[in-house]
């Protein structure tokens, strides 16, 4: 049986903002720079290790990966003299008219991690209409040796246990380093046909198919953030909340703060005999220079 924890330290991730909803959808959810900031700041007292970064435009509030825009987000997040890990996310699924290519500028800066989708053929609405979408391998091995090349550290971002044939490929070809961060993403089956919904018997089997020398995380979207979360932390994995996945604290009830759903997580994890890890165990966790 494979060895469930390879620390006992929980990592949390904090996704702050996203690029589906936005404040209409929760009145504190944060667009702007200064509000994102303040919001990943929050979730950083609270116990996050790492903050998973999507940026809006400046006037719209609409979807970029536009360089400038992250930074300034990340250098307000250092200028608290907040040292989470900052994680940039490369998905252009829900920016309008981006060129796949283009979404790499999201990691063209001094950051320590950022997202990698390993996605396939799909179905997906975007703008009201429903597209198909194809990112190849060619794309998707690219962007992984472009973020070694750099120094990036990647989060597998997996939809669908079928992809998970391709990271061992990629790591057959030396494109991955140890340790493997691998994030199972539950719930976007509702905006993206071909990806999967949770239930307990698949994130076990997805735990089988891991590769060794591999940490795994789970993101819940919507009412399957908290028991996605609560199962990954008892079978030994590590986890992500926040208002791009899931606005609500309980049924019917908005959550206050990302950082209330971080501190609930946390003292989750504490009661299941886990200690929060720090920003700083976390990069000697993953392999990640410190600042």
């Amino acid at each position: 049986m494979r060895e469930l924890r390879i620390t006992d330290k929980l990592i949390i991730t904090v996704a702050t903002t996203g690029g589906l909803h936005g404040k209409k959808a929760h009145p504190k959810f944060a667009e702007q720079p200064d509000e994102i900031a303040e919001a990943v700041y929050e979730s950083w007292n609270e116990g996050a290790a790492i903050a998973h970064i999507h940026a809006r435009t400046r006037n719209e509030g609409r979807p970029t990966n536009d360089p400038d825009i992250l930074h300034d987000i990340d250098r307000r997040i250092r200028d608290k003299n907040c040292d989470i890990i900052i994680q940039h996310s490369t998905a252009s699924d829900f920016i309008p008219h981006l060129p796949d290519d283009k979404s790499i500028k999201a990691i063209e800066m001094n950051l320590e991690m950022a997202t990698l989708s390993i996605t396939w053929p799909r179905l997906a609405p975007i703008s009201g209409e429903e597209k198909f979408t194809v990112i190849s391998m060619d794309d998707i091995e690219s962007s992984a040796k472009n973020m070694s090349d750099r120094g990036v550290k990647p989060e597998l971002e997996v939809y669908s246990p079928v992809v998970m044939e391709d990271i061992y490929g990629m790591i057959k070809k030396g494109i991955l380093k140890k340790p493997y961060l691998i994030n199972f993403v539950f719930g976007m089956h509702r905006a993206n046909r071909g990806y999967m919904n949770f239930y307990p018997q698949l994130l076990m089997h997805l735990i089988d198919l891991l590769p060794p020398d591999s940490l795994f995380n789970v993101t819940g979207i919507g009412s399957q953030e908290l028991p996605a979360a609560a199962l990954s932390i008892c079978l030994g994995g590590n986890v992500r909340v926040g208002f791009e996945d899931n606005v609500y604290y309980r049924k019917g009830e908005l959550a206050e703060s990302n950082a209330q759903l971080v501190a609930r997580i946390a003292r989750i994890g504490r009661e299941l005999g886990c200690q929060i890890a720090t920003p700083y165990e976390v990069r000697d966790i993953l392999g990640i220079n410190h600042l």
